[in-house]
C-alpha cells in the first residue's frame, strides 16, 4: 500500500497540473517541480510528469469535444512538436473537416496550407490562431476551442460520410425457425386426424465483399396437412453510393409505396436511403400489437408473401421488427390459437405525410419486371420518383410508371400548417386488363400526422384515399390481366381507404391509444372496418389497461373482443432475483367466443435477464357450450452466446394440447474463423476480436459471449449512426487485461464491422529490478519491450508489474533520466515459468544489464 500511495500521490499531482491549464490559451500543460525527498527510496526519475502525463506520438482514439459539443469517438494522431515534451493533436484539413472545423477563409496563411499541404498533419494552432487544445489522458478526451466563425454548422445529427464503415468480407448464415404441434382433441377415436404439425423456416444468406452486399431470403413451411413449400423472397446484390446518399439494389427488391403502391421487382432499383440523412428524416415503421389468448402462432403476410412467425405467451404482444418488404402493401396479421382458432387483422402499411427540409430530395428510379408468383407473366415496367423540400413548410413530389399495358402518373404535395401536416396527391392511370379492355381512373389521397402539444394528442398517421372504378394499380392490372384464382387479398381494388392511429395523454396521466381501418371495394365483397381502442393506466404498486378491438375471423366474419388486465410487478432483494417478478391477470370477452379468465405469473434469471419464463392458467366459459374449459400453459426463451431458444406448452380439459420449439441465430465466417452467435437480422452486425477473452460478455449484445477464440457477435447496430460496443469485463481470467473495452463505430447499412479490442494475455508478474550492484532502478523508470512498447513502471523497492512477459525468451529494456540511462533484462531460458492461464501473481527477482 506505502507504494501504490507514493506512486499515486506523484502522478495526481502531475495530472492536476495539466487539468488546471483546461481553460488557458496554450495546449502546453503548466510545470510542476517536484522535491524527492518526499518519496521514500533508494533513487527517483519522476521529472517527466513535471509537465503532466506525457504522451508519446501514435494513433489514439479518443473523445472529442469541439466547443463544449461532444462529437463522439475519433481516431486522433499525436506528433512531437519543438518546444514540446508531449506529443500534441494534428489534423489532416480532412479530419478537421469531420468533427466540423473549419479554416477562416480570411486567413492568408491558413490559406496557403490548404493549396499547397492538403494532405498533410496540421496543430490546430497553426491553422487557426486563436484556439486552444487541451488532452484529458486519464479520461481520453480532446477539448478544442476554436472561434465560432471557424465551426461547420450542420443539422442536429450529421455524421461525416467518411466515417460510415463498409466493414470487412464476411459470409453469414442468419436462420429463425419454429416446430409447431397442435392436438384439438380426440373424436370418435380419429386421434391422428386431429394431431397437425406445422414448421417455418426463415433463412438469409449474406456475402459481404468491397462494398457490396449480397443477400438470398427465403422460406420453408412444412405441414401434416396441405402442403409444404418453399417461397424465395428476395435475391439481390446491394452497395452505396454515397454522393447520392441512395442505395443500388440489383436482383430481387421492392419500390418505395410513398408516391405509387410497393411491389415486388427483379431488376435495378436506384433509391435514396433516409438514414443516410441526419436524424429526423427517418422511415416510418409499423409495430403490430395484439392479443393472445393461448401460447398463440402469429404469422406476418405481405402480398401473399409470409414475412415473418413467432409464437407467443398469452397476453398483449408487440411486433417491431418483422422484416416487412416495402411501403404500400398492406400487412395480414393471423392469429393462430393452441385450440384451433384463428383470428385475422389487417394492418394499414402505408408512408406518413411527405414533408422534407428545405433543400432536401429524395428519389427512386426501378426498371425490371414484376415479380409475382402466382402471375401467369411478369409485365416489365420502368418507375421514377422525385421528391424536393421547396421550404421548410412546402414539399413537392411526383413520378411515372410506364409498363406494358400500363402507365400512370402522380403529382403531389406536403405542407405544414398550425394545425398539422397535410399531404394531398393524385395519381391518374391506364390499364389494359383481360381481353384488352381499357380502363381509365384516378385515385386521390390525403396523409395527416400531428402531435398537438396543447393537448398531448399524437396522431401518428391519419390517410384517405377514394380511388375511382375505373382506376388499378400496376400490380391490381397485372393481377387482373395475368393471375390465375380468385383475387381476396384485404387492400385489392378498394374503393375508399380509412387509416388512423391516435394516442391522448390524458388528464389523470393515463394514456389512451386508438388504431382503425375501414375498406370500400368496388367488387361485390363487402366492406370491413377494424379497430383497436387501448386505456392504460399506471398507479403505484400496479397498472392495468382496458381494450376493445375488432377482427375477422377464420370465415371472414367480424368479431368484437374486450378485455379487461393487470400487471403486477414483484419487489426483489439486491442481490438475488424472484423466481416470478410479475403477474399478469386478464378478463376477456368474446362476442363470438365466450368469455375467459386469465393469470400468468412471468420471471427472468440471469445477470442480462437472458432467460425468461412464465405460467399461466385459464378458464373459459364458450358461448353455446353450458360446461367451462381449463387449460395451464407454460413458456421459456433463453439468449444463449449461441442463438436464442424458446419453447411453449399448453394444455386445456378437452383434451387440446399444443408444443412449440424455437430456435434463431447466425453463423458467421471471417477472417478470424468461423462464429455462432445470436440472429443478425437485417441490421449491421459487429464482430467484435478481444484476444484471450473468453467468458467476456457483450453490454447489450442480446446474449452475445466471446467464444474460445476470442470472437463474439453484436447484433443489432443502427446504420450511418455511432454505435458504442462494450465489453463486460467480469470473470475474465486473471491472465488477461483488456485495454479497450468500449469502441464506437459507425456502420453502413447491412455491413458486418470488425472491432478489435486491445488486450495483453498473459501470466502477472511483479519484478523486483535491481543493477548489477545490486541497488534498485529508480522511481519512475520505465519498462519497455523489443517493440518499444511500455510494460511498466518501476515504484518502491524496484518493484513493477508487467504482464505477457516471458522470462526465458522476452527482453526488457528499462529507461530512465529522460533515456540517456538505461539498461536490459536478459532472458533466463532455465527458468520455469508459471502455470499457464493460472492467473496467479508471480513475484521475480531480476538483474538489469547495462
Amino acid at each position: 500500500m506505502k507504494i501504490l500511495a507514493s506512486m499515486f500521490c506523484s502522478v495526481a499531482v502531475a495530472q492536476d497540473g495539466v487539468e488546471n491549464n483546461a481553460t488557458g490559451d496554450s495546449s502546453e500543460p503548466m510545470r510542476v517541480d517536484y522535491n524527492p525527498v518526499f518519496i521514500h527510496g533508494s533513487g527517483v526519475d519522476v521529472g517527466r510528469f513535471s509537465e503532466g502525463n506525457k504522451i508519446d506520438p501514435g494513433v489514439y482514439s479518443v473523445f472529442v469535444i469541439v466547443n463544449q459539443k461532444s462529437l463522439g469517438k475519433y481516431n486522433v494522431t499525436f506528433k512531437d512538436i519543438e518546444g514540446s515534451s508531449s506529443a500534441q493533436p494534428h489534423f489532416t484539413l480532412k479530419e478537421l473537416n469531420q468533427i466540423g472545423i473549419r479554416l477562416n477563409a480570411n486567413n492568408d496563411q491558413s490559406s496557403q496550407l490548404v493549396d499547397e499541404k492538403t494532405d498533410e498533419y496540421f496543430s490546430i494552432k497553426q491553422v487557426i490562431k486563436k484556439s486552444a487544445v487541451h488532452y484529458n489522458s486519464g479520461d481520453y478526451e480532446l477539448s478544442i476551442t476554436v472561434p465560432q466563425v471557424n465551426i461547420i454548422n450542420r443539422p442536429r445529427g450529421y455524421i461525416d460520410p467518411n466515417r460510415w464503415d463498409a466493414g470487412v468480407p464476411t459470409i453469414f448464415l442468419d436462420y429463425n425457425s419454429n416446430m409447431y404441434r397442435g392436438f384439438t382433441g380426440a373424436k370418435h377415436g380419429e386421434r391422428l386426424k386431429n394431431v397437425i404439425y406445422t414448421g417455418n423456416l426463415g433463412m438469409k444468406a449474406g456475402i459481404n465483399l468491397k462494398g457490396w452486399r449480397f443477400r438470398k431470403r427465403m422460406n420453408v413451411n412444412l405441414s401434416s396437412r396441405g402442403e409444404s413449400y418453399t417461397q424465395n423472397l428476395v435475391g439481390y446484390a446491394q452497395t452505396d453510393i454515397t454522393r447520392l446518399q441512395s442505395q443500388l439494389t440489383i436482383g430481387d427488391s421492392n419500390t418505395r409505396g410513398e408516391v405509387f403502391d410497393s411491389y415486388n421487382i427483379r431488376g435495378i432499383v436506384l433509391q435514396s436511403d433516409e438514414r443516410m440523412l441526419p436524424e429526423g428524416l427517418r422511415n416510418y415503421v409499423p409495430i403490430l400489437r395484439g392479443v393472445a389468448e393461448t401460447n398463440a402462432k402469429v404469422t406476418i403476410i405481405q402480398r401473399g408473401q409470409t414475412v415473418y412467425e413467432t409464437v407467443v405467451p398469452p397476453g398483449p404482444f408487440e411486433l417491431s421488427d418483422i422484416g416487412a418488404m416495402g411501403y404500400g402493401g398492406d400487412l395480414q396479421m393471423t392469429i393462430t390459437e393452441s385450440d384451433g382458432r384463428v383470428r385475422n387483422q389487417s394492418i394499414p402499411f402505408s408512408a406518413p405525410p411527405m414533408l422534407l427540409h428545405q433543400g432536401v430530395s429524395l428519389f427512386s428510379f426501378s426498371a425490371g419486371e414484376l415479380r409475382e408468383d402466382s402471375l401467369r407473366k411478369n409485365p416489365k415496367i420502368m418507375q421514377g420518383i422525385y421528391q424536393y423540400g421547396v421550404g421548410n413548410m412546402y414539399t413537392l413530389y411526383g413520378g411515372g410508371q410506364f409498363a406494358e399495358n400500363y402507365y400512370s402518373l402522380a403529382l403531389g404535395n406536403a405542407f405544414n400548417t398550425p394545425i398539422g401536416g397535410f399531404s394531398l396527391d393524385v395519381t391518374n392511370a391506364t390499364s389494359k386488363l383481360a381481353d384488352n379492355k381499357k380502363k381509365t381512373g384516378t385515385s386521390f389521397r390525403v396523409g395527416y400526422s400531428r402531435y398537438m402539444e396543447a393537448t398531448d394528442t399524437d396522431v401518428t398517421l391519419a390517410a384517405y384515399r377514394y380511388s375511382t372504378e375505373g382506376y388499378f394499380t400496376f400490380r391490381e392490372a397485372s393481377m387482373e390481366r395475368y393471375y390465375r384464382r380468385n383475387i381476396l387479398e384485404t387492400d385489392y381494388r378498394a374503393k375508399e381507404r380509412v387509416s388512423m392511429t391516435i394516442g391522448q395523454r390524458l388528464i389523470n396521466d393515463a394514456y389512451l391509444n386508438f388504431t382503425g381501418s375501414m375498406y370500400k371495394y368496388w367488387d361485390h365483397r363487402s366492406g370491413t372496418r377494424q379497430y383497436s381502442v387501448t386505456y392504460n393506466k399506471s398507479e403505484k404498486y400496479f397498472s392495468y389497461s382496458l381494450t376493445a378491438m375488432r377482427s375477422k375471423n377464420n370465415n371472414r366474419e367480424n368479431e368484437n373482443t374486450y378485455m379487461l388486465s393487470f400487471s403486477i410487478p414483484f419487489g426483489g432483494g439486491y442481490t438475488k432475483k424472484p423466481v416470478f417478478n410479475s403477474l399478469y391477470t386478464s378478463l376477456t370477452h368474446d362476442e363470438g367466443k365466450g368469455t375467459s379468465l386469465q393469470v400468468n405469473a412471468n420471471g427472468s434469471q440471469g445477470e442480462m435477464s437472458e432467460l425468461t419464463y412464465g405460467i399461466g392458467a385459464t378458464t373459459e366459459s364458450k358461448r353455446h357450450n353450458n360446461g367451462a374449459q381449463q387449460s395451464v400453459s407454460g413458456n421459456a426463451f433463453y439468449r444463449s452466446p449461441l442463438g436464442n431458444f424458446g419453447i411453449t406448452a399448453s394444455a386445456d380439459s378437452k383434451s387440446t394440447n399444443q408444443v412449440s420449439l424455437s430456435a434463431s441465430g447466425s453463423v458467421v465466417g471471417h477472417q478470424g474463423g468461423v462464429t455462432v452467435g445470436p440472429p443478425v437480422g437485417d441490421s449491421p452486425f459487429a464482430i467484435v476480436s478481444v484476444p484471450g477473452g473468453k467468458g467476456a460478455k457483450i453490454l447489450n449484445g442480446y446474449g452475445a459471449e466471446v467464444n474460445s477464440s476470442g470472437y463474439a457477435i453484436m447484433p443489432s447496430l443502427t446504420s450511418y449512426r455511432e454505435n458504442t460496443i462494450s465489453i463486460d469485463t467480469r470473470g475474465l481470467p486473471g491472465t488477461v487485461d483488456v485495454l479497450d473495452s468500449e469502441s464506437t463505430i459507425v456502420p453502413r447499412a447491412g455491413s458486418a464491422i470488425l472491432v478489435n479490442m486491445k488486450t495483453i494475455v498473459g501470466s502477472p508478474y511483479i519484478l523486483i529490478v535491481r543493477r548489477s550492484d545490486n541497488s534498485y532502478l529508480p522511481i519512475g523508470t520505465e519498462l519497455f519491450d523489443m517493440n518499444g512498447v511500455s510494460q511498466g513502471i518501476i515504484g518502491q523497492g524496484g518493484m513493477a508489474f508487467v504482464r505477457g512477459w516471458d522470462p526465458t525468451i522476452n527482453v526488457l529494456r528499462a529507461k530512465w533520466n529522460e533515456g540517456r540511462e538505461q539498461c536490459q533484462i536478459l532472458p533466463n531460458k532455465y527458468l520455469t515459468p508459471p502455470i499457464k492461464d493460472s492467473g496467479d501473481i508471480v513475484t521475480m527477482e531480476v538483474k538489469c544489464i547495462i
